[in-house]
């Protein structure tokens, strides 16, 4: 009979995420390591759970700079446009960089 606790799988099943491998490799992997089905499916899940949130933590940080970004080129050209200036960087660069990190975030947010 094995003697390896919960916390041990658990760990074990963390570093083999960390080290690239899938949940199918982690779950053979943990089952050739003599974990119970029932504890399996349960460390699966919460590995699942914690990339899901690791995923949404950085889709909200892009989600912000993006928005920041729409909000500095929108305030920057219109600064510009005023004093007569070149509105081309802050109108296409700046919009453009801030819509791609939008969309990555709200992609992220939304688990793809």
């Amino acid at each position: 009979m094995n003697s390896a606790q919960p916390a041990e799988f658990l760990h074990l099943a963390s570093s083999l995420q960390k080290r690239g491998f899938n949940f199918d490799e982690i779950s053979l992997q943990l089952r050739q390591q003599g974990a119970p089905e029932n504890l399996l499916q349960d460390i699966i899940q919460q590995l699942k759970n914690l990339h899901l949130t690791r995923k949404r933590n950085n889709g909200f940080v892009c989600c912000g700079v993006g928005v920041a970004l729409l909000v500095i080129g929108c305030m920057l050209t219109l600064f510009l446009y005023g004093s007569g200036g070149s509105i081309k960087f802050a109108m296409y660069g700046l919009t453009s960089i801030g819509v791609v990190f939008t969309l990555k975030g709200l992609a992220d947010l939304m688990g793809w």
